[in-house]
């Protein structure tokens, strides 16, 4: 009978959430629980610490039995409130696993928000083979960074994508509010745009949208990025505050190739960060006044007497970067610098020897 009641009562709440068949259990177990501790008492005149030692025990089949009921109205309590509690403790734990099974099915799908903080969310699957190393070489920098894929064309991630450790999918519309809210942006270092459809030049007409959307969730010190197709619709994005990567890079690889021997595999070795030293931007503060003459010189030095490998790169002026800049150009006050090391190296403390070694 009391099985029944069981199987009766999870028909009617078969249209709820797990979450709440899950509660709504366990506040019924608590129920049973209290009062089988409440009758045990008054049928066979215990104190409470007694009474719900006895309760807990019986619900959950342990069964010392340190001290079972004697009265006729003990065990008639027992019997009725005991069977009755084991069943929903039963029940409990099912809806405990339903429970858990929900939410593993709602993030396959894509229906929980982004977990992650300080991580990095992509818009528009670039696909498995491009997705699987962009967050391989983000973690040859970053471990265990977390990465969050926001699309609305795929049901779910590859196995190849959803098998890799902290990495977060959500299924939305890029048009509607909830998906920028869902996935955490304004959290997150930064976001990556790319095209709905690769190659296809309309795709940044689309990119545009979402990059105007996506700047409305976040703050200054997330980034933005977007990937574009055709060189000529950058124009679109004039006014927005977004880095622009163009899709075609690798065809700039090939052909800097084939007009300079080996150049595009040191191209490949800056970008890659499990290639060695990658370029990072700096922002020098003590060699304010300096000309790029001495500046070159003195990091030359510094790095030969330290130790420290450093090559420049190029100077960063109005966020317009020059490769070959004048000698006798003059370092400014916003400036940064390029440079060339690896992921270990500090720039303040190296910076500090510069100045120290010049004087």
């Amino acid at each position: 009978m009391i099985f029944n009641v069981i199987r009766n009562l999870k028909r009617k709440f078969r249209n709820q959430q797990p979450l709440t068949w899950l509660l709504q259990l366990t506040l019924l177990f608590l129920i049973i629980f209290v009062a089988f501790g409440v009758s045990f008492k008054f049928t066979e005149s215990v104190d409470w610490n007694e009474a719900f030692w006895q309760s807990w025990q019986t619900l959950t089949t342990v069964g010392y039995g340190n001290r079972p009921a004697e009265t006729v109205a003990g065990r008639w309590v027992t019997v009725i409130l005991c069977t009755a509690g084991i069943a929903i403790l039963g029940a409990v734990f099912t809806a405990a696993f339903d429970y858990r099974q929900h939410l593993t099915e709602k993030k396959k799908l894509g229906l929980m928000k982004n977990p992650f903080k300080n991580g990095y969310v992509i818009f528009n699957f670039p696909g498995d083979y491009q997705s699987v190393n962009f967050i391989n070489e983000l973690r040859s920098v970053e471990e265990d960074v977390g990465v969050c894929i926001v699309d609305n064309s795929i049901s779910q991630l590859p196995e190849s994508v959803a098998i890799l450790p902290n990495v977060h999918f959500i299924r939305g519309n890029t048009l509607s509010r909830g998906t920028y809210e869902m996935a955490a942006l304004k959290d997150n270092k930064a976001v990556i745009v790319f095209p709905i459809k690769p190659s296809v030049p309309d795709s940044d007409g689309a990119t545009k949208t979402i990059v105007d959307l996506v700047a409305k969730f976040v703050e200054e010190q997330t980034r933005i990025l977007h990937v574009l197709v055709d060189p000529k619709n950058a124009w679109m994005f004039g006014d927005c505050d977004s880095t622009q990567v163009m899709e075609s890079f690798e065809l700039f690889a090939l052909v800097q190739e084939c007009q300079d021997k080996y150049s595009s595999e040191i191209f490949e070795k800056l970008l890659l960060n499990s290639k060695g030293a990658n370029p990072k931007t700096v922002q020098p503060k003590l060699t304010v006044g300096w000309t790029w003459e001495k500046f070159q010189n003195r990091l030359l030095a510094t790095s030969k007497v330290s130790k420290k490998k450093c090559n420049l790169f190029a100077i960063i002026r109005n966020n317009e970067p020059e490769t070959c800049p004048d000698l006798d150009l003059v370092i400014q006050a916003g400036d940064y610098i390029s440079i060339i090391s690896y992921n270990n190296f500090s720039w303040p403390e190296f910076e500090k020897q510069m100045v120290e070694e010049s004087e």
